[in-house]
């Protein structure tokens, strides 16, 4: 028993429901309004494309890295990637992706899809975070060939 009469039970269930209602109140839907904060917040996922075990460099011209494009391609066009593009630095961070998606499952299943992932040239390292609403970013690609 604590001075006051308390069981330390009590002080723990206590602070359980203090961390708890903390973490409900930092959900990305329910993110906090103030004047500080863009009123125009939405949920995204921002996938870090890592270079996997199985990683070598590869060219533009190579079959795999086309596949690779083309799948990327294949996202923006469905709505699904929404700002995605390689980093330039040579380092572990290949590339990075913001995905529309309406969980953490279903981003990891899109990026999962991707070849270079599923060979293990790729690792996706995925986080829920809150930005500006992207719907009126637009990614222009040249028209297909044959179309």
């Amino acid at each position: 028993m604590l001075k006051n009469g308390k069981s330390i039970k009590t002080v723990l269930f206590a602070f359980v429901l203090l961390l708890g209602g903390a973490a409900i109140a930092q959900t990305p839907r329910e993110f906090p309004q103030g004047v500080n904060i863009p009123k125009n917040m939405k949920p995204y996922f921002l996938c870090l494309l890592e270079t996997g075990e199985k990683w070598t460099p590869v060219q533009f011209a190579d079959p795999a890295m086309q596949e690779h494009l083309a799948y990327i391609r294949e996202q923006v066009e469905a709505g699904k990637y929404v700002v995605v593009g390689p980093a330039l630095d040579q380092g572990r961070i290949g590339g990075m992706a913001i995905i529309n998606a309406a969980s953490m499952e279903e981003a990891q299943k899109i990026v999962n899809a991707d070849k270079m992932v599923q060979s293990g040239h790729l690792t996706a390292e995925i986080h829920p975070v809150m930005l500006a609403d992207l719907s009126a970013l637009h990614i222009e690609y040249p028209a297909k060939a044959g179309k």
